[in-house]
């Protein structure tokens, strides 16, 4: 068969196919149609069509998520390279003889050592009536500023409670996080941000962490 190019198929379509007229009724109907989806519903006035409006809305939502997306990417890297820098200063601190620069189980001691090292005063809060006695505490350096590191034990379990200043002061709940096989929670309480480090289990880091974020907020801190 002959192919039949473009242009020749539109002439010998046009040429030979059959036309077919609406009805005059028909005709009429298809017009009121048209005109009833053209005009504007009463009362819009000058407003965007619905079409534009749920277009916007889509964008907006879209836009929102991205942003919020955007937010998230650039929070999540600060946050996990603070953790993992809180689990490095953990590990060396069991590996050798600097787990306290002063070993106390006396939050009136361990206290006022911190005075003119730190920029701020650490809230210290005794946790030994609830079997998780201070035994000292130490500076550190995190995220390029010295920190307070203070020493607990729970049981044979070393718990490094990291404390500096909040760059936003509101509170925050507590929240968990898993790296290399020690638990961390993090908080933010009068006006402080607090890492707690341990290889003690995920529930029993919990509690330490309410009990100590219960007296910051009460204010049982020697001060």
């Amino acid at each position: 068969m002959q192919a039949v190019d473009d242009d020749e198929l539109g002439a010998l379509i046009r040429r030979e196919g059959t036309r077919h007229a609406p009805s005059a009724a028909l005709a009429d109907r298809i017009r009121a149609d048209l005109r009833s989806r053209e005009a504007p519903a009463p009362g819009a006035g000058r407003s965007f069509p619905a079409r534009w409006l749920q277009a916007l809305a889509l964008f907006g939502a879209g836009a929102a998520t991205a942003w919020g997306l955007a937010l998230a990417l650039l929070v999540a890297p600060v946050a996990d390279a603070t953790s993992d820098a809180l689990t490095d200063s953990h590990v060396r601190s069991l590996m050798g003889a600097h787990l306290a620069d002063v070993a106390s189980s006396d939050h009136h001691t361990v206290k006022p050592w911190f005075a003119g090292k730190l920029d701020f005063s650490p809230p210290v809060v005794d946790l030994a009536s609830d079997g998780l006695p201070l035994t000292g505490g130490r500076l550190d350096y995190v995220d390029g500023h010295p920190v307070a590191a203070l020493v607990y034990r729970s049981g044979p379990h070393v718990i490094n409670l990291f404390v500096w200043p909040a760059a936003d002061a509101r509170a925050r709940a507590p929240q968990s996080l898993v790296k290399r096989g020690y638990n961390l929670v993090h908080w933010t309480e009068a006006g402080m941000q607090a890492w707690a480090v341990s290889d003690l289990n995920a529930a029993e880091l919990q509690a330490f962490a309410a009990l100590a974020r219960e007296r910051m907020a009460q204010g049982t801190a020697t001060r």
